[in-house]
Formats: C-alpha cells, structure tokens, sequence
C-alpha cells in the first residue's frame, strides 16, 4: 500500500489538483493522508472526508507543517499492522505539486535504506527548482542545490518534502519528522538525521514532479529591513531561531550556533547583493 501524507492549511483546490494528478498517473492503491491545520473551518477535512480513497485528519488548528506532518506519521504507525508497515510505502508531499505519467515509476527504485525524491520542475516554465541540497561546508554554511541532471541518482544531504518517499522501514528506523520545529526545516532536518544515521537520500533525475506555487519570496528578498524582521520572526523561512532548533537535533550547541550565525550572515550578504544590483 502507497499512503500519501498531505499536510494542508486552506487551498482547497491544490489539494484538489493534486489528488487527481495522482488519481490520474497511479495504477498502485494509494491512500491519501490529509491533516488539516486550518482552525475551526477545516475546509479540506470537509471537502475530502467522505472519498473512499482519503484519511481525513484534523490538528487543534495552527500547529504549522511540522507537527502537523507528524501527526499523520504518528497515524499510520498507530493503526498499520507492525507487520505490514516496513514493506508500505510512505510519501510526504506538499499540495501544490502535481505527479507525471512516469513518476510513481520511483517506488520501484525503493529501498530499506534510502529516501528518494523526484526532480521538480516549474509547471509553466519547466525550469529545475531545488530538491535537496549538497553541504560542501557547514562552517561557513555552503550548500550546492544545482546539479548534474544527467546523472540518474543525486546523492545529497538533505531533502526537500514536496514529494518525499520512503518504505515504511526507513521511517521506522529514521524516526518521526521533529514537533520541536514549526514551519520550515523539518524537511531537512528530518532528511539529514537520515544522512547521519547511514540512509541515502537520493534525487531521482529522471523522475518528475511539476511545481504548481512556487513561493520566491525568501530567495528573492532585497529589502535588508525585512530581512532582520523575517529573521525573528519563528514562522518564517530566515528564522534564526528555527534555524539553530534544527540544527540542535543532530548537532551540538555551540557548533548549532555558529552554524546558525553563519546561515544568517550568508542570508544577509545575498539580501544586500541582491539589493544593489537591482
């Protein structure tokens, strides 16, 4: 069995879209997992709880993407036999994704020991966004996320979620996604303790998943005013905070600190770069 976890807050209809992308390229039985953060409306719980094919959640309202995902991991390791949950296959994904004809062909390249994820491609321009990263130093923090697309298997260290799949083994083994992170970082924080632990994460080139709302506005940032703001507030992508809890679950303190500080300065420089060209 194929259980897709789906964290959503509103945006009824990526959910939509998504859903049916799958519905469409799938011939294997898939389950869809959605938990719904949305507080008090829960409009995705009451749109899909009633389709054969979908395990509607909810969470209390406003526990953001990372318990929000555990959540559903903690579901299905509750209620799958202990003897059938090692050979299930797992896949986190984000809504705004849309699955091809081809890419459920990446569950035959699944193992007990890796996480595997698609090449993501921009549904309207076709251009390659990130799916995980490279650490070439951790301090100074230096990541590569551009690669050699011709090579079949990218081995990095961490990984994005947008379409994040895993046998029910490797899940076991690895653990749950943290609940001691809010919104961004879970991904990679859950993807290179796999690294650390001796699991191989893998992009899969010639494998695709289309990105549906692809959100700049961190990357593109130029204001350096903003960016001090983003960098203390918890919810966002510059975080500081969030930045060293998620370096703090595989690191010690004073390496997760200047790791952090590093993270923010790199982050700082490109806001200013970005500002005086333009």
């Amino acid at each position: 069995m194929v259980y897709i976890i789906l964290p959503v807050f509103k945006r009824v209809s990526l959910t939509n879209s998504f859903i049916e992308s799958v519905r469409g390229a799938s011939n294997v039985d898939v389950r869809f997992v959605i938990v719904d953060d949305e507080t008090s409306i829960y409009s995705n719980y009451e749109q899909f709880k009633t389709n054969d094919d979908v395990i509607a959640l909810k969470t209390t309202g406003d526990v953001w993407w990372c318990k929000t995902v555990f959540i559903g991991i903690e579901y299905l390791i509750d209620t799958i036999p202990s003897d059938e949950f090692p050979d299930d296959i797992i896949i986190i994904a984000n809504n705004d994704v849309r699955v091809q004809s081809n890419t459920f062909n990446i569950l035959d390249m699944l193992d007990d020991n890796c996480i595997l994820h698609p090449l993501t491609r921009l549904k309207d321009t076709g251009f390659v966004v990130s799916s995980g990263c490279k650490v070439l130093s951790w301090f100074p923090y230096i990541t590569k996320h551009n690669f050699n697309i011709q090579k079949e298997l990218i081995d990095v260290d961490m990984l994005t979620a947008r379409f994040l799949c895993m046998k029910g083994a490797v899940l076991l083994k690895n653990g749950n996604i943290s609940d001691q992170l809010l919104q961004y970082h879970g991904d990679s924080e859950f993807t290179l303790r796999a690294k650390l632990n001796g699991i191989n994460n893998y992009i899969v080139t010639n494998i695709i998943v289309t990105l549906d709302d692809n959100d700049n506005s961190a990357i593109n940032q130029k204001s350096i005013t903003n960016y001090f703001k983003s960098s203390f507030n918890e919810t966002k992508s510059n975080s500081i905070k969030q930045k060293y809890l998620f370096l703090r679950c595989n690191f010690g303190v004073v390496k997760s600190l200047l790791i952090a500080l590093s993270m923010f300065i790199n982050g700082l420089v490109k806001v200013f770069l970005r500002k005086v060209r333009g």
